[in-house]
């Protein structure tokens, strides 16, 4: 055998586990920050209770329900701000070096593993406990948080008590795993992310309204398998 056939067999063989599972490239993504407040939520619910009468005068909200006032029971929906997401930022980005690997030209990712995936309360001043999340994506970065057909659930955090600074750990919903990694899989892996969930008001069992707010992180560390494929074609 010449020295260039030997040459491109050694080249083949270096070549031939990334061809079947990829050459892996392991990412730290934490850009999915939430601000968790209850402000907003609060307000529709004072709105929604003067029109109903149950407000005298369309006044605020009080601290510690009143026992002239009947007791009410209330879901409060709840809903982070959209938060946009772009893992192939231009050159002058500050991330462009983070996912550059992953984002060469010439290559194509050819499955992900989900490593680890936790939400992480880096603050919270809320009187009440962090109810049961769902994480829900959309596909795309500007999507109307209102239009409902954008954003896909794709999985259910447990939720925390009031105060505590923790990690708080991930869990897939059917189908939610798969749509999350074709959104880190596309060629313009541009996505938003969001949180929703809601905190049930019972005054006759507690009189004092929710209060505070939290911040919020999603830390995701994936592993992409990628697969060079110029340099194994041009062999």
């Amino acid at each position: 055998m010449t020295t260039r056939a030997l040459t491109t067999a050694a080249l083949l063989a270096l070549f031939a586990p990334a061809c079947g599972g990829g050459v892996p490239i392991e990412v730290r993504i934490d850009e999915f920050s939430f601000d968790f407040g209850l402000d907003q939520a609060l307000g529709t619910m004072s709105t929604a209770l003067a029109a109903s009468g149950l407000l005298p005068g369309g006044g605020a909200l009080p601290e510690i329900w009143p026992e002239a006032l009947p007791p009410i029971k209330y879901t409060l929906p709840l809903k982070t701000d959209p938060v946009p997401v772009d893992l192939t930022p231009a050159e002058d980005s500050p991330d462009y070096d983070k996912y550059q690997e992953i984002n060469k030209a010439g290559q194509i990712v050819r499955r992900i593993e989900i490593n680890r995936l936790v939400l992480r309360v880096e603050q919270s001043t809320l009187s009440v406990a962090i109810p049961a999340l769902t994480l829900q994506v959309a596909d795309d970065p500007t999507a109307d948080p209102a239009d409902r057909q954008a954003w896909y659930s794709v999985g259910k955090l447990p939720g925390a008590e009031p105060g505590a600074i923790e990690d708080i750990e991930f869990e897939w919903i059917p189908g939610g795993e798969t749509f999350f990694n074709t959104q880190l899989a596309d060629e313009f892996k541009e996505l938003a992310v969001r949180a929703a969930g809601e905190i049930g008001i019972d005054t006759a069992a507690n009189p004092n309204l929710p209060r505070g707010a939290a911040k919020l992180r999603l830390i995701v560390v994936a592993t992409f398998f990628v697969e060079p494929t110029k340099a194994t074609g041009a062999l």
